[in-house]
């Protein structure tokens, strides 16, 4: 007689908490709240970034 494998619980509750709507929701809640709190160096480092790709002539 040969053993059956035994069912693998932890892979399976580990990928349903993984691929929950609320897993996403969340971490994109936690980034929307740090780009909000830095908003203002994004917005520099963006428009520094599009005027250096300007002044180098890549346009």
């Amino acid at each position: 007689m040969t053993n059956p494998r035994p069912p693998v619980r932890p892979v399976r509750s580990l990928r349903r908490w993984a691929t929950d709507p609320l897993v996403p929701v969340l971490l994109l809640t936690a980034g929307t709240m740090l780009a909000a709190a830095y908003g203002h160096v994004l917005t520099w480092a963006l428009v520094g970034g599009l005027a250096g790709y300007t002044l180098s002539g890549s346009v």
